[in-house]
């Protein structure tokens, strides 16, 4: 199994000594290669394939303009409107301040995003399989002398490196949604 490259970034907002992972990606594959290769072992063309998940997409994202939480795969991807908007109490520059409320926040003055979140079992498996590789983000090459870290694993210094991301998409252990 290849390891996933991934580099520390210093988080300048929080101050020194400050730092999390940003992964590398190995680079992007197009929808015309994934689907060749789910198509190796099986007797669909990647042709018929890509014809029936575009379609697929069609369906999702119609239903999704409806309101609804539409799965991408079983116990894979779930996709859902989103929207981005809110209001807090103003101050003026004489310092009269407006309370906000619940009225003044309209979905015109936010922004309409896609949303998706992960299947809990997805994303546990993932966490079980992956394997990390710690660059020199200037160099990307190996830094010498780290022992690799894999999730829910211990640092060699015997950390807990806590089994993942902390994202489980807003899902509960079985993959249901946990968002409204």
């Amino acid at each position: 199994m290849a390891k996933v490259k991934y580099y520390a970034k210093e988080n300048t907002k929080l101050g020194t000594h400050s730092f999390y992972a940003v992964p590398v990606p190995n680079g992007t594959l197009t929808f015309d290669e994934v689907c060749e290769e789910a198509c190796r072992n099986t007797s669909v063309e990647p042709s018929l394939m890509k014809a029936a998940v575009a379609e697929y997409m069609k369906a999702v994202k119609a239903n999704v303009l409806k309101g609804f939480r539409v799965p991408v795969g079983e116990q894979f991807l779930t996709v859902y409107p989103n929207l981005n908007a809110s209001v807090k109490d103003t101050k003026d520059k004489d310092g009269n301040v407006t309370v906000a409320t619940a009225k003044m926040l309209t979905a015109n003055k936010g922004k309409s995003r896609l949303g998706a979140s992960v299947a809990i079992k997805f994303s546990q498996k993932f966490a079980n399989e992956v394997r990390w590789h710690k660059i020199d983000e200037r160099t990307g090459m190996a830094v010498e002398d780290e022992e690799d870290i894999t999730d829910g694993g211990t640092t060699p210094d015997g950390d807990d490196t806590g089994g993942g991301s902390g994202s489980n998409g807003g899902e509960n252990e079985d993959g249901e949604s946990l968002e409204p």
